[in-house]
């Protein structure tokens, strides 16, 4: 449990309607560890609030074993099966159409664990505007000993806003001095243009209203992007409420994820990230393309009804959002320059190319056979001179013998620069010469 904050003492004298509008808690899980997922369930003040359904299974345990120990609730706790394994999104929705008894739709991950008084503070505001989106403060649980702290990249208090960079990567910044100013007291609840996804509270039909997620997003990514955008764009706020706290385990070091079915095919979070900003984004798309440059060739789907959707409900524009929301996103994540050129950087004359490794903020890259696949050997340059990979750009380390990768902004690690040696062949083996990494084309 975390030690008491200021924050946390002040949260004690708040005072909430006795009547507050029921909730169904909806948990989607899939070969989720038995513990984990018991530990979610068990939190013991999380069980006053639970009305229906848990979600999805593939392992041993979450079968017999799982229906067996579900009899014990009384009804209290239900389980629902999919046919085929649908994903996050998709069974989040389908949970939605299954949790009739609530009022207010609490989603929660499946290895969580509440912590005391965290139910009456997240469903109030929605109570007062049924519009409102609220989403808990989350914080950290260690997966190896359960530890718990608060997460960083907020404020002197720990508050934080959800932002994203502009290749749509979740992140977090700082509560602005503009939201502060809006609170009498520290603990209200206060405005963010996103939320991570996992952990929420959404009145019902107000849900059903914006259509649910979009049912072309699948198995996961981008849907809480989309679901932020829909609902402060088509009339709706959304809420971080720092009296309701959640602590969420994080997944481990060395965690693969499981793989996407074979029925979804290839890339289903990037192809999500394009339907979000097609819909959503309007004329800011094209700085998306411009960090996400190998997504512009993706097939993406139908989004006509999305669009009719934005149209009938005079949903506001992107640029709306920006100004009046989103307006402090810019200044942690500028919207970046166009690109260049972008492709995998080979070794002169062989099969090895520079790979990230997955690695960010000072980690050193490598070399790994080309794959021809992008990800972490996918790179570009942009007209300020920059060697990006998402957010970063790669620079000298600190001794000149290595390659860093590292968080940029617009006027650092300028020193690359760009040679067109051949014509184009494709943007994978255009012969580009990099001055700073010798012996290295693009």
């Amino acid at each position: 449990m975390l030690p008491e904050s200021p924050t946390g003492l002040q949260c004690k004298y708040w005072h909430y309607d006795e009547n507050l509008l029921t909730s169904s808690v909806v948990i989607v899980f899939h070969n989720e560890g038995w513990s984990t997922l018991m530990r979610t369930v068990h939190s013991e003040p999380a069980i006053r609030a639970f009305r229906e359904a848990l979600f999805s299974c593939r392992f041993k345990h979450l079968k017999a074993k799982l229906d067996d120990y579900i009899k014990l609730w009384n009804g209290l706790v239900k389980v629902f099966r999919n046919e085929r394994r649908e994903g996050l999104i998709q069974a989040r929705s389908i949970g939605a159409q299954k949790a009739k008894l609530g009022q207010v739709l609490i989603y929660l991950d499946a290895h969580c664990e509440v912590a005391v008084n965290w139910y009456a503070p997240l469903v109030a505001p929605i109570s007062k505007d049924r519009t409102t989106c609220t989403v808990p403060l989350i914080d950290y649980i260690d997966g190896n000993d359960y530890s718990i702290e608060p997460q960083q990249g907020g404020d002197e208090d720990g508050f934080a806003r959800g932002a994203w960079d502009w290749s749509l990567l979740w992140k977090r910044i700082p509560l602005s001095h503009k939201e502060k100013a809006k609170r009498k007291h520290k603990t209200e609840p206060y405005r963010s243009p996103a939320m991570a996804g996992g952990l929420f509270a959404i009145e019902r039909e107000f849900f059903f209203e914006l259509g649910l997620y979009d049912p072309g997003l699948q198995i996961w990514g981008g849907e809480n992007f989309e679901i932020s955008y829909k609902i402060w764009q088509c009339g709706g706020k959304l809420l971080f409420v720092p009296c309701s706290r959640v602590g969420h385990i994080y997944r481990l070091e060395g965690w693969q994820g499981n793989p996407p079915p074979l029925y979804v095919g290839s890339s289903p979070t990037l192809k999500n990230y394009v339907r979000v900003v097609e819909v959503w984004w309007d004329e800011y798309k094209d700085y998306f393309y411009a960090s996400r440059p190998e997504s512009k060739a993706l097939p993406y789907g139908d989004i006509s009804e999305l669009k009719k959707f934005r149209e009938d409900h005079n949903c506001k524009s992107f640029k709306w959002f920006m100004e009046e929301i989103a307006y402090d996103i810019t200044s942690h994540y500028p919207l970046p320059p166009k690109n260049v050129d972008w492709g995998e950087i080979r070794g002169f004359e062989t099969v090895y190319c520079i790979d990230s490794m997955g690695k960010t903020n000072g980690g050193f890259v490598e070399l790994g056979p080309c794959h021809r696949m992008g990800g972490n050997q996918l790179f570009r340059i942009n007209e300020a001179n920059q060697l990006m990979q998402y957010d970063q750009c790669l620079t000298k380390g600190p001794d000149g013998s290595k390659i860093m990768i590292t968080h940029c902004n617009l006027n650092e690690f300028k020193e690359w620069q760009y040679f067109k040696l051949s014509s184009f062949i494709d943007n994978y083996c255009e012969v580009l010469m990099l001055v700073g990494v010798p012996d290295f084309h693009i």
